[in-house]
């Protein structure tokens, strides 16, 4: 069985090193459990890739495991406290230190979620922690070699209506995508005023109708 679908040396720049180290990476981090696996798995392969590496598209990231709940008796701890019946944490694998030691990485493309659980479906396999956002941040941070991420924060805004603000201010984008992204923060801040000015245009016909024939 071979272990990748079909190759193409030609999207990573040709090489088959690069190739090689890329795909691998990434299927170590999609398959990387946190509080399980041992990132040395990772960061041990950095002396040999570092200079390879140019691009990571990982589309998954698995949670942490979560063990099934003990029956509870009713009786606490010595602590008197209940804190060891508590499930870890949903955090992922955070990426700084391996980032960090890439220098030659130009593209990082990530996807937060589990792919193929098909019935053993549950949302905690989707989320994104707070911890995995300051990771995240930590990450990009670590890594200077980057290119200019502008672009594909518009697409990823293109159908968000929700957000409000987005501190820019120690990020390495061109000038002309914070601008666009700041034209499409104030749509998404003129589009939340109207809905406090005017709730009743933003709810379904009948809710702003009101009930046909109200008691009394």
């Amino acid at each position: 069985m071979q272990r990748w679908p079909v190759c193409h040396v030609a999207r990573h720049g040709g090489s088959w090193k690069r190739l090689f180290f890329e795909r691998h990476l990434e299927n170590l981090i999609k398959h990387f459990i946190p509080s399980t696996t041992d990132p040395a798995v990772i960061l041990d392969l950095l002396p040999f890739c570092r200079n390879y590496v140019r691009r990571l598209r990982v589309d998954q990231f698995l949670p942490p495991v979560q063990l099934p709940l003990q029956p509870w008796n009713g009786e606490l701890s010595d602590s008197g406290s209940e804190a060891e019946m508590e499930q870890p944490t949903g955090d992922h694998y955070q990426l700084r230190d391996l980032v960090a030691g890439l220098s030659h990485l130009e593209e990082l493309d990530l996807v937060y979620g589990v792919k193929d659980c098909g019935m053993n479906f549950e949302w905690n396999l989707f989320l994104f922690t707070y911890q995995d956002c300051h990771s995240l941040a930590a990450t990009i941070k670590a890594c200077h070699t980057l290119k200019d991420g502008g672009k594909q924060l518009l697409e990823g805004m293109s159908d968000n209506k929700t957000l409000l603000e987005f501190d820019l201010r120690l990020s390495d984008v061109a000038q002309e995508s914070e601008y666009l992204i700041g034209q499409a923060l104030c749509a998404n801040r003129e589009a939340a005023r109207q809905r406090a000015l005017n709730p009743s245009h933003f709810m379904s016909p009948i809710t702003a109708k009101g009930p046909e024939n109200p008691v009394g």
